[in-house]
């Protein structure tokens, strides 16, 4: 078996035919100052769009976060009928801290507002979705 030789990663076996510089006494390369103030704009632009994207992004989050603990408590709050979906719902919390979602808005109740934690409509795919009245 014939052994080749290798050279080091620093060598170019063909310098002369390279595009650009291939030792360290070489200058270095600089971009072009024309393009140097269309790239600071351009990179302000894109960091720019960057961060509107991961602001929109992060209050989705927040928002379905936000949707999600409503569910998961309605769905382990008392209730003592099947509801309807599109129909309105009104949710409480005991001295307890336990949940009930009942058909009454505080100002039917006796109790009033106190304990009142929402108004809940039932979605066609089964997701609560709370109420800003």
């Amino acid at each position: 078996m014939k052994e080749e030789k290798q050279t080091p990663d620093n060598v170019a076996a063909n310098p002369h035919s390279l595009p650009y510089a291939s030792n360290v006494g070489a200058p270095a390369i600089k971009p072009n100052h024309s393009l140097s103030g269309w790239k600071v704009g351009a990179v302000h632009t894109a960091n720019k769009h960057y961060e509107e994207r991961f602001n929109d992004l992060k209050k989705q989050f927040q928002e379905l976060a936000e949707e999600f603990k409503w569910n998961d408590i309605i769905f382990n709050a008392e209730m003592r009928f099947k509801p309807v979906m599109g129909k309105h719902y009104y949710l409480y919390q005991r001295d307890d801290g336990r949940f009930y979602l009942t058909l009454f808005a505080p100002h039917e109740r006796i109790g009033g507002d106190e304990g009142f934690q929402g108004q809940f409509r039932l979605n066609y795919d089964n997701r609560w979705e709370k109420i800003n009245e």
